[in-house]
């Protein structure tokens, strides 16, 4: 299992509301397949940031197996959470792209066959990595034990309530 990262790809806006439209999708996918050709049809997962000052803050994750990464990351649904983000967050949106290869080093195509367990659990795995990074992540499925877990200096952990034993484990798996 061979997995990519392409981007951060800046979306663009249009209109007189500055937002995320058709075009964007159209913008988007000519500049994925100028990358690499096939990546706009490629599966994956993907992660939707903000982009402010020197960093990303990440706001939304998904996954794409029965149809290309660049339409289900930009479909309408996810299209109005991301207008919704933007209209409240300053920065640049993007999306980051992250890829599934064959064994034979070739972009992996949607399957009708359904879901792939890869892509389930790197999905899950990037919607824990995000939430710690972003506890205000728009994600819900696969959140709630997320949020609501608490270990004592080491997973939502509060300020100042990490004791010898705790940063010990935190240094030791960190």
């Amino acid at each position: 299992m061979y997995f990519d990262v392409a981007g951060p790809f800046d979306l663009t806006r249009h209109g007189s509301k500055n937002l995320i439209t058709d075009q964007s999708f159209k913008d988007l996918v000519a500049e994925l397949n100028a990358r690499e050709d096939g990546l706009a049809d490629a599966v994956g997962c993907y992660v939707f940031a903000l982009r402010a000052g020197r960093g990303y803050k990440p706001w939304y994750v998904g996954q794409a197996c029965k149809c290309p990464i660049v339409r289900e990351a930009l479909n309408t649904s996810n299209r109005e959470k991301y207008n919704k983000i933007i209209s409240e967050q300053k920065g640049t949106p993007t999306l980051f792209f992250v890829c599934m290869y064959t064994p034979n080093g070739k972009l992996r195509k949607p399957s009708t066959a359904g879901g792939l367990a890869p892509l389930d659990f790197l999905e899950r795995w990037f919607i824990a990595t995000c939430i710690y990074k972003n506890s205000d992540l728009i994600n819900n499925k696969e959140t709630w034990f997320l949020r609501n877990i608490h270990v004592v200096g080491v997973f939502n952990a509060r300020q100042g309530e990490s004791h010898t034993a705790s940063r010990k484990l935190c240094r030791a798996i960190w």
